[in-house]
């Protein structure tokens, strides 16, 4: 009954992408709103925002901050050297210009002047060095700090960053480190310094009561002009259900990340006083084999058992985008030349037949969550369709994370938040013998020569042609079945100007106006 309802409800997700151009395409979700929004007395512009964010902090210091929507909020508070825009090109931002040496491992930056940081200090070379300095040291920074050595200062506004070796992709990662204010970190405590932020971004911490809110003014003296809003304020509200109570009764402004989920979100979609949007976000998500117990054959064949827009649909109620490799159009690597593994149950018995792997039993280990069960449950009814045993492990969330490592699973889940503009990252971490997130046990010589190559390589067509032949050797290989990008989706006030879903959920509130 289970694999009828998917098929069924699958069914109905084809019909309705094939008339809006299929899943593999990101699009707007949103569909025509109407103003309802509580905007003011008539005549008066809105200066204030509510944010509803799904979780609180556990610190505010730029260097130690333990997730990607951490990082994320305090870019508001913080500028970097530099910055991504949303077209993924790397922009000046404290740095106005920069020059590399020709031999890749001496990075020249010329710095901003007349910045201020919010409690007045001058914005200086002394600020940079500390912070480089902090961004090669903390582990939390660890995965995009790797190549720095040091940081030498020319001049007041001049700064010079020493790399351990060649690393092309070190501009496209340098927009993680956060400049902070030499002279404020060094007269107070770490605590201090962790619970009253001071950077040179558009807006100022102002005040953090755990678990109910944080709240920022604008930066009126911000060095690219004065934002529109003057004040915001982040609610935390981890119930999906409740942060869509408070978008409908127009106690908030904006939601999205973990406070929404797929149903809230296309419940939102109804409500006519709301806007919605939604695009390809940046997390990917793969049903990853141990290659150190199954084999190529066996991986080849349950990858034709697994219809992935199925366990769209049983997952994320087919708001998900299925894709073939981890990777969108315009990064490098990404190539539609791969291997490919579409349904086909009965040549997945026919495969499983001639490996003699008929009637096998897998274990699918797995960190419990509601999302997680239904992926484990789905593929469980899936294979067993083609004969195939699967046996569910779920364990908790932490223990997980502090086990994968020994590889004592056959099949697990691995997911993973992609750099937009920097594809060794993340593939080095997944797919190298050494990575710190190898779930499908590869263990390639050739591959981890290729990776070695492309994260010394400054040529990026170069670099592009190795991550192609790396996609074309981990798609040959079936070391996992690829599954889906999540959506990034956003829910907010019609009113509210600038305001569109962003792949990384990196929400800028300086482009945001009523």
């Amino acid at each position: 009954m289970k694999r009828l309802l998917a098929l069924a409800l699958a069914l109905a997700m084809a019909l309705s992408l094939a008339a809006c151009g299929g899943p593999d395409t990101p699009a707007e979700t949103g569909g025509e709103t109407t103003p309802g929004a509580e905007t003011g007395a008539p005549g008066e512009t809105r200066e204030d925002l509510t944010v509803i964010l799904g979780a609180d902090f556990t610190t505010l210091d730029p260097q130690k901050l333990p997730a990607v929507a951490d990082i994320n909020f305090c870019s508001n508070i913080f500028d970097g050297l530099v910055a991504l825009n949303e077209d993924n090109e790397v922009v000046p931002k404290l740095a106005t210009s920069w020059e590399p040496s020709e031999d890749g491992l001496h990075y020249t930056f010329h710095l901003r002047e007349g910045v201020k940081f919010h409690n007045g200090n001058d914005f200086t070379a002394d600020d940079v060095k500390l912070s480089v300095e902090r961004f090669r040291d903390q582990s939390w920074m660890q995965f995009a700090s790797f190549a720095v050595d040091s940081c030498d200062i020319v001049d007041d506004y001049t700064v010079t960053i020493n790399l351990k070796y060649a690393y092309g992709n070190f501009i496209n990662m340098l927009w993680y480190c956060a400049i902070i204010d030499s002279d404020y970190y060094n007269s107070v405590s770490e605590e201090e310094f962790a619970r009253n932020p001071v950077g040179t971004g558009p807006f100022k911490f102002v005040e953090w009561t755990p678990a109910q809110h944080i709240t920022l003014a604008a930066n009126e003296d911000y060095w690219d002009g004065a934002p529109a809003m003057k004040t915001i304020t982040f609610n935390f509200i981890p119930d999906v259900n409740t942060a869509l109570i408070a978008m409908e009764t127009g106690q908030a402004d904006m939601v999205f990340g973990t406070a929404l989920s797929a149903t809230t979100f296309l419940q939102a979609q109804e409500n006519e006083e709301l806007a919605t949007d939604s695009t390809v976000g940046n997390s990917f998500y793969f049903i990853n084999f141990n290659s150190d117990r199954i084999p190529k054959e066996v991986r080849q064949a349950l990858s034709y058992a697994v219809d992935r827009e199925v366990i769209n649909v049983m997952v994320n109620e087919g708001t998900g985008y299925v894709g073939d490799i981890p990777l969108v159009e315009g990064q490098e690597g990404y190539t539609t030349d791969i291997t490919t593994y579409e349904y086909d149950p009965d040549k997945a018995k026919e495969l499983l037949a001639a490996a003699g792997a008929e009637g096998m039993t897998f274990t699918f280990f797995y960190g419990e969550s509601a999302d997680n069960t239904k992926l484990g449950q789905t593929l469980q009814s899936q294979l067993s369709a083609v004969g195939v045993n699967v046996e569910l492990q779920p364990v908790e969330s932490g223990t997980w994370w502090a086990t994968f490592g020994d590889g004592d699973y056959d099949i697990s889940r691995g997911g993973y938040p992609m750099e937009a503009a920097n594809t060794d990252s993340c593939y080095y971490d997944m797919f190298h013998s050494t990575g710190t997130f190898n779930v499908s046990r590869v263990h390639d010589a050739e591959i981890d020569a290729l990776l070695d190559e492309a994260r010394v390589e400054l040529d990026s067509e170069r670099r592009n042609e190795i991550y192609i032949q790396v996609n074309q050797m981990l798609t040959e290989e079936a070391y996992f079945i690829p599954l889906y990008f999540s959506a990034s989706m956003l829910v907010y006030d019609p009113a509210l100007q600038g305001a569109h879903a962003v792949s990384t959920q990196n929400y800028q509130y300086k482009d945001l106006s009523w």
